[in-house]
C-alpha cells in the first residue's frame, strides 16, 4: 500500500503526497480558500472510488460509461464534528438503460471507500 506524507502549513492548510509521486493534494480549512477541506476531500475520495468501480465494471461488460458524473454532498452532525451522511447523485450518459444505470449505481456501493465508511454513515443514492 502507498505511503502518504502530509505537512501542516499556516492557516490550517495541509499538503499530502504519495511517496515517489509528483502530484500533491492540498487541503484548506479557513476561508478564503482554494482547496477542499478534509471533509470535502473524504467525499471526493468516496465519489472517485465509486466512479472507478463503475468504470472497472463497464470495461469488463464492454459498455461505455465515460462521461458519467457524480455529485456528492456530505452531511454533518449538529456540532459539525462528524460526517453522518452522504447524498450521492449519479448522472449517466445517454444510451444506458435504466436497468444499466441502476446496476452501476448499486455496484458503486461495493467500492473500497464505501465499504470502509458504510457501517454508521447514512447514504442517499440518486440515479439520473
Amino acid at each position: 500500500m502507498a505511503e502518504i506524507k502530509l505537512t501542516l502549513a499556516g492557516n490550517l492548510c495541509t499538503s499530502g503526497q504519495v511517496t515517489g509521486k509528483s502530484s500533491v493534494i492540498k487541503t484548506a480549512y479557513n476561508e478564503p480558500r482554494q482547496d477542499m477541506n478534509p471533509g470535502e476531500l473524504l467525499a471526493n475520495a468516496l465519489g472517485a472510488c465509486m466512479l472507478t468501480m463503475i468504470g472497472f465494471l463497464a470495461a469488463r461488460r464492454g459498455e461505455k460509461v465515460e462521461g458519467t458524473q457524480l455529485c456528492i454532498v456530505p452531511g454533518f452532525d449538529e456540532k459539525h464534528t462528524r460526517i453522518t451522511s452522504f447524498a450521492v447523485t449519479f448522472s449517466f450518459p445517454e444510451g444506458l438503460s435504466q436497468a444499466q444505470k441502476d446496476f452501476y449505481a448499486k455496484a458503486a456501493e461495493g467500492c473500497p471507500v464505501h465499504n470502509t465508511l458504510k457501517a454508521d454513515i447514512a447514504y442517499k443514492i440518486t440515479v439520473k
